[in-house]
């Protein structure tokens, strides 16, 4: 499965990020549709070109300087904007959410109500364009995960439209708070802003994950470049890669996290609540079991285990939904044999199937129960007798299609 990390560990801006994209391989039909789209004055234009920074390739975004007579300055000019465009839904449902974290961060900074928020530098058609296209990029590219590196803080002080302020502006900062976005402090000769409000939007918008996974296969670099000249190096990267990249048909070895707290203070009927709150918050599986607690109490212990993007959300099930005031966590170690889980077509319907290569090459698949249920439910006919059938209809599906090695 192809997946992107986009590395922006000397900086990102939504202009860097798009001209990364692009330098990655989406068409640049993809970006001048969107002027179309926007219904954005036809004198307008921009241009993708090769540049260098420090000795580094990569691509730069030029824009055509033109005064427009309407500007986009709140949350809802903007909405309405982007809502009455031809872009499809899920670009502009990912504009508009950029410019909501935006207008979130905005409005406890300026301590306003967000309908009050006022936009100014991001309210720009530039800033608007920038957000839209690398939104629309990201829909060509259509990949399974998206990973980032963390952004730097910068520091110094920058000049805006509310005076001089510190860098990280508010803004940025008030996004790497409410999104938990660890910002790291770069040993850098350059004093100013180098991670913007709109990129740090945008990474609060599309991470799957911080930091690139345990093993990938490189596919692709692409390299967008920044405007400013800060003596040194100004660029953003990023990979296209395979995430799903299977070496040797080998067990993979991954990092999780085990979130546990006993109980002793609740009924079983809302233990059950829990378990299934904790499974729809990204669980990969939740336990639970009888245990002998302090003054010879009866209790439960309720272990779930977690992959590491989803393990925030699990505390906050833990902490809102259940009588516990802690919980214990841990980074667990585990090998996984490369897997895969498919639709196939069969008589009785489609049905999802898990198949699972051993180290000896061998495959072995297994059904999903709840197919099987939905089947006999449907047909009356024995859960055994329907597995025995699917199993033999399903022999050909033994095969490595289209597994990368």
């Amino acid at each position: 499965m192809k997946s992107i990390f986009i590395d922006c560990s000397l900086g990102i801006s939504g202009d860097m990020l798009a001209s990364a994209l692009f330098d990655l391989g989406v068409p640049k039909y993809i970006f001048l549709d969107n002027l179309v789209s926007l219904n954005i004055d036809k004198n307008y234009n921009f241009k993708f070109n090769v540049g260098d920074s420090e000795g580094i390739k990569g691509i730069v975004c030029t824009k055509t300087e033109i005064q427009f007579k309407e500007l986009y300055k709140s949350l809802n000019d903007i909405k309405n904007l982007l809502l009455g465009s031809n872009l499809n839904d899920y670009v502009k449902k990912k504009s508009i959410r950029v410019f909501e974290i935006l207008a979130e961060a905005e409005a406890i900074v300026h301590g306003n109500q967000i309908s009050d928020v006022h936009f100014h530098e991001v309210g720009s058609i530039d800033s608007i364009l920038d957000v839209v296209n690398v939104c629309s990029a990201i829909d060509f590219l259509k990949p399974h995960k998206i990973y980032f590196s963390n952004p730097p803080s910068g520091k110094g002080i920058v000049s805006t439209s509310h005076g001089p302020l510190p860098v990280p502006v508010p803004t940025v900062l008030e996004i790497a708070r409410q999104k938990k976005i660890p910002l790291t402090l770069l040993d850098d000769i350059y004093f100013g802003e180098i991670t913007t409000p709109t990129g740090i939007a945008l990474i609060a918008t599309f991470i799957d994950n911080f930091d690139k996974p345990d093993k990938i296969k490189i596919e692709k670099i692409g390299v967008g470049l920044g405007t400013k000249n800060i003596c040194r190096p100004n660029f953003l990267r990023v990979l296209l890669i395979d995430d799903y990249y299977i070496e040797n048909k080998k067990p993979s070895y991954e990092t999780i996290i085990s979130q546990e707290a006993w109980i002793d203070d609740s009924t079983p009927e809302d233990v059950a609540v829990l378990i299934e709150r904790l499974r729809s918050a990204g669980a990969i599986d939740v336990i639970c079991y009888s245990v002998d607690m302090k003054k010879n109490r009866k209790g439960i212990c309720i272990q779930a285990i977690v992959y590491p993007k989803y393990k925030n959300l699990l505390r906050e099930v833990w902490f809102n939904y259940s009588t516990t005031i802690g919980i214990r966590e841990n980074n667990i170690s585990r090998w996984i044999l490369p897997r895969r889980t498919v639709s196939h077509e069969t008589t009785f319907g489609t049905v999802n199937i898990k198949q699972v290569i051993r180290p000896n090459g061998q495959i072995s698949i297994k059904i999903e129960h709840k197919d099987l249920t939905r089947i006999t439910l449907n047909t009356g006919i024995p859960i055994e007798e329907i597995r025995q059938k699917l199993i033999i209809e399903l022999s050909g599906f033994y095969e490595l299609d289209e597994w990368s090695f």
